[in-house]
């Protein structure tokens, strides 16, 4: 993290600044600043671990992404930021650091894999979510 930030912030706030500070706009939707790795799952401990030992903190721009939270005029591919995260969601970030690691890569290996993580929720290749029917 770049920042040092007041107690009273969430860890939601601290990712929006993060990204913000990293040069990252966020769009012009409703949105959510969402953890690439949930930082407050306890089905995402391995994930978590890995990213520690990668040396990355959880609201690190590197973690993170802006979501829309509802559908409008502007989201075209974005997955939603809504409900709870599914379990396969979190196995497949756990299964994409740990092949970082397995294949001896470096903190640089690991933000890239987060960011090919990032661009495939942008793209809507991969769910996030099972959002409820409206």
């Amino acid at each position: 993290m770049k920042n040092e930030y007041p107690d009273s912030y969430t860890a939601s706030k601290i990712l929006r600044e993060e990204l913000k500070d990293a040069g990252i706009e966020p769009p012009p939707y409703s949105n959510a600043a969402h953890h690439l790795t949930p930082w407050n799952d306890s089905r995402a401990e391995k994930a978590q671990k890995l990213l520690r030992e990668f040396g990355i903190d959880h609201d690190s721009a590197a973690n993170g992404v802006f979501l829309p939270y509802k559908v409008n005029e502007y989201v075209t591919t974005e997955v939603l930021h809504i409900g709870k995260h599914s379990s396969e969601y979190i196995l497949e970030v756990e299964r994409v650091l740990s092949l970082v690691k397995k294949r001896g890569g470096t903190q640089e290996d690991a933000v890239e894999a987060l960011h090919d993580i990032r661009e495939r929720l942008l793209d809507g290749e991969l769910k996030l979510n099972k959002p409820k029917k409206e």
